[in-house]
């Protein structure tokens, strides 16, 4: 950087310093005007701009400072933190990549890249750029704490002495504590993690996600009764929020107990009766709670406001009010602003289905959208992977805000591990979903998932749910995926009796969403078999009351580079 574009620089930053943010930005301007060709001073700029939360256009600055210099790592590295934070580690991960010769002297580039990797899913590339990192400075608090994270998403054995290791490197961070809980908890150290999630909530009372994770601990330990009393204590303080009362109907909600949550929304309400994303809440719990006409009055009261959102929730509600064809009317501005939205498609199905509308047959009707596969694995690999998910669950609890009812489902993406039986089982789920993809119907770009159905797909989330006794899935969709599915391991010997228990059933939508309507189709559970079907289709299962259920679900999605 030329010395008059270092001064400019310079002399911003510390206008920003000073909290002379209009200042700093047009001192920025005028330099950036002046000197087009300095890289540095582009990079300074998206700096400043990314301080103050300005998000884009940080992103173009530090994207304007590598297109004039492209081996200007400091940039490159601050574009890909920009984009993790607006959602698109793809991209960050993609952008690093081509750096590594020069990225290797610049500290922290294999670190934020690891983190890139981490975030886009991509769990061994990730383990390999962590790797690099940890051999050019093992010692940095960062490096600890970015192998911490990882470590608990891969479910590394390891993951408790690494997080240990991070939390002596940054004493008191409630992130690394927020994540040592989880890890506790997994392995089945709930006493130790309730210490640490009430460390947070005691100290950290406004920390939404502290508090959410106390509860779900709660849960998990059998509290059933007053696991979720601590937001009632922080609720009442002072500097308590929105935020707080909407964290609290969150957990209530998931474990099906909106009609609490609505009340607690309403509490909320009478002292910020205008805020909208607790007016939102209380319609969709209402809702839930059976109290459509009440929630149609909160949507009556904010008429005026028209995100995705909003129109999604209400067009909910009016296929409650068994008013079908408004309903499809709001749901149709989702998709003309939003077109891959999941839960718009469910909904405007069930709309189409209510009405006797052929376009249902297009969106769910067509031939190998719904398909069962014998997954390529010889009887040994099926009892070896069998023997490793039995091993899983022994620490595994029931979640809140899943479909899983009266069951178990392990912690993080499943396909993250590093034990050989998962490896085996994913290269097995891949060959299927290649099997899965000859049989579709063509290309249709106004489909939701035949638009993508000759792009590069992968696996972007992984569990294990399993059900002893008694339980079943409540029907559900699953809002960020192109595909769904679920793939046997144990099955009860009920499977054959009356009732079908333990069936899979799609397309029957939850209780009161759309009254009249059943089941497009029921799966009978095979060891070894794999359904794949359309994120958009409601799934659920029929109740086991004995026996075992064993299940590996998945999401597929279309890789954002097409």
């Amino acid at each position: 950087m030329t010395a008059s574009a270092q001064s400019i620089a310079v002399q911003a930053s510390a206008l920003a310093a000073q909290g002379h943010d209009q200042q700093a930005a047009a001192l920025f301007e005028q330099g950036l005007a002046a000197f087009p060709q300095e890289a540095r001073l582009a990079n300074s700029a998206g700096n400043f701009h990314f301080k103050a939360g300005r998000m884009e256009t940080a992103l173009a600055l530090f994207e304007r400072a590598l297109a004039l210099a492209p081996g200007l790592v400091e940039a490159a590295v601050n574009a890909a933190i920009t984009l993790g934070r607006i959602g698109q580690p793809d991209r960050a991960a993609a952008l690093l990549a081509p750096l590594e010769q020069v990225g290797d002297r610049h500290p922290g580039y294999w670190r934020i890249r690891a983190d890139c990797e981490r975030q886009a899913k991509c769990f061994r590339a990730a383990e390999r750029s962590m790797a690099r990192a940890l051999a050019q400075d093992p010692g940095h608090p960062n490096t600890a704490r970015s192998r911490a994270r990882l470590s608990l998403e891969c479910g590394d054995p390891e993951v408790i002495a690494h997080i240990e290791q991070a939390l002596t490197l940054n004493r008191g961070d409630p992130e690394l504590l927020f994540d040592y809980a989880q890890a506790l908890a997994v392995d089945g150290q709930m006493p130790e993690a309730l210490e640490c999630t009430t460390t947070l909530v005691k100290h950290l009372p406004g920390w939404t996600e502290g508090l959410k994770l106390h509860a779900e601990l709660r849960w998990a330990a059998g509290d059933r009764a007053q696991f979720a009393d601590h937001f009632a204590a922080v609720a009442a303080m002072p500097q308590a929020g929105p935020p707080i009362y909407l964290a609290w109907s969150e957990v209530l909600d998931g474990v099906d107990r909106p009609g609490e949550s609505a009340a607690i929304l309403e509490r909320a309400r009478d002292i910020w009766p205008d805020d909208p994303d607790l007016a939102l809440a209380q319609a969709v719990s209402l809702g839930e709670a059976g109290s459509a006409q009440a929630a149609q009055a909160v949507f009556d009261r904010f008429a005026d406001l028209a995100a995705p959102a909003w129109s999604t929730a209400r067009g909910r509600n009016l296929l409650r009010l068994g008013e079908f064809a408004h309903a499809e009317r709001e749901l149709a501005k989702v998709l003309a602003a939003t077109p891959d939205d999941v839960a718009a498609w469910a909904l405007t199905d069930l709309c189409w289905r209510l009405g006797g509308d052929a376009r249902h047959d297009w969106l769910h009707g067509q031939p190998g959208l719904v398909r069962s596969i014998a997954l390529p694995l010889a009887a040994a690999e099926r009892e070896a992977i069998t023997a490793l998910l039995t091993r899983l669950h022994q620490h595994s609890a029931m979640p809140i805000g899943q479909s899983v009812k009266r069951g178990s489902q392990t912690k993080g993406a499943l396909f993250a591990r590093a034990e050989p039986e998962l490896a085996r089982l994913e290269a097995a789920l891949h060959e299927a979903m290649a099997d899965y993809r000859a049989g579709l119907p063509p290309a249709d770009p106004r489909h939701p998932l035949l638009a993508r159905r000759d792009d590069s797909w992968r696996i972007v989330g992984s569990w294990s749910i399993r059900l002893d006794g008694e339980g079943h899935h409540a029907a559900h969709i699953h809002p960020h995926g192109l595909l769904s599915s679920a793939s046997y391991w144990l099955v009860p010997d009920e499977v054959d009796a009356d009732g079908e228990p333990g069936w899979l059933e799609l397309g029957n939508p939850p209780p009161g969403l759309a009254e009249g309507l059943g089941s497009l189709h029921t799966v009978r559970p095979r060891p070894g078999m794999l359904v794949l079907f359309p994120s958009t289709l409601y799934h659920g299962t029929r109740p086991i009351t004995q026996g075992t259920r064993m299940t590996v679900a998945f999401d597929v999605n279309a890789n954002a580079n097409g």
